[in-house]
């Protein structure tokens, strides 16, 4: 190869390997990118307690709510602590129906048989009648708001049903009795009473050993009549109703001393039939569920039989 030709080949190499040893040109400066920035997480929802976590010794303490009791006054302890969780669980679940019933029947065991005064059971009660009522009134809207079915169909859907208007009845009725008859006659009470059992028969006639029927006769045996006001208020209808009541469940004591103390009441002349019933009233064991409530009721019976038993016979 002739000498210029190598010379130009050398000088063609050597400049192609610096080009490639060469560093690259720096970009062009931009300004720095702004950072996205990192979504913030949404604060993790509180966790729903478990239910069963406040029911279990709820119901625990309710079941003790009778030891310990001394001449059919139980100690306010157990009953207190069931409140306390039941009212708990209502809070986690406020539309559960069954757990407001519990509560309540809770709160009425609470005014009735810890010695309270007269004041103080109105307390209970009054809060007792209330959220039972703001429950019923929002079931009726609810209900009375479907197609296709009729009012009672609906409501006997509704899992609780029952035992909310059986308690909402109780508690109107014990407000009522710590408010006096009359007042209680003037305040509507009857009114609602009427409505709430008569409700409580067309879901279930049979439910707590015929409470419905219980209520109703009560109602009419003893509540006054006042014209214009509760000028439905019968008698005999009263009879009728624990007649129905004590043939479902004759054993249980409410029933007995219910009808016989009517009886007593309203038709002296079948005082026989009304001792029979006080007799097989104070006979039987209290339910081992309610044995301070079937003891009570059963002494109401004792009392009444001794009554009879001290008049002179006509």
């Amino acid at each position: 190869m002739p000498v210029r030709s190598l010379l130009v080949l050398t000088v063609l190499l050597s400049a192609s390997s610096r080009a490639d040893q060469a560093p690259s040109p720096s970009p062009t400066p931009q300004a720095p990118a702004t950072p996205t920035p990192s979504p913030t997480p949404a604060p993790s929802p509180e966790p729903t307690p478990d239910l069963g976590a406040f029911l279990i010794p709820a119901d625990e303490h309710f079941s003790q709510r009778s030891i310990g009791a001394i001449d059919l006054v139980a100690n306010p302890h157990e009953i207190d602590a069931a409140i306390e969780l039941y009212r708990r669980a209502l809070a986690a679940d406020p539309r559960n129906v069954e757990v407001l019933a519990k509560l309540m029947r809770a709160l009425q065991f609470r005014g009735a048989y810890t010695d309270l005064g007269n004041e103080e059971k109105k307390v209970f009660f009054d809060e007792g009648r209330r959220i039972g009522q703001a429950a019923v009134d929002r079931l009726e809207a609810e209900v009375s708001a479907r197609r296709g079915l009729s009012r009672i169909e609906a409501l006997r859907l509704v899992k609780g049903a029952p035992a909310l208007y059986l308690w909402t009845a109780v508690h109107w009725g014990e407000w009522g009795l710590a408010k006096g008859k009359f007042a209680s006659a003037r305040s509507g009470v009857a009114g609602r009473l009427r409505d709430l059992s008569q409700t409580l028969i067309d879901m279930d006639p049979l439910f707590d050993d015929a409470a419905g029927y219980r209520i109703l006769g009560k109602l009419h045996s003893d509540a006054p009549k006042i014209i214009f006001i509760t000028g439905w208020i019968s008698h005999e209808k009263g009879l009728q109703y624990l007649r129905r009541a004590y043939k479902v469940a004759p054993d249980n004591p409410v029933n007995c001393a219910f009808l016989a103390e009517s009886i007593l009441d309203h038709e002296p002349e079948k005082k026989a039939e009304a001792r029979a019933l006080l007799e097989h009233c104070v006979s039987l064991t209290p339910r081992p569920d309610r044995v301070l409530e079937d003891e009570m009721y059963m002494g109401d019976a004792h009392a009444l039989l001794d009554k009879q038993s001290a008049e002179p016979a006509r």
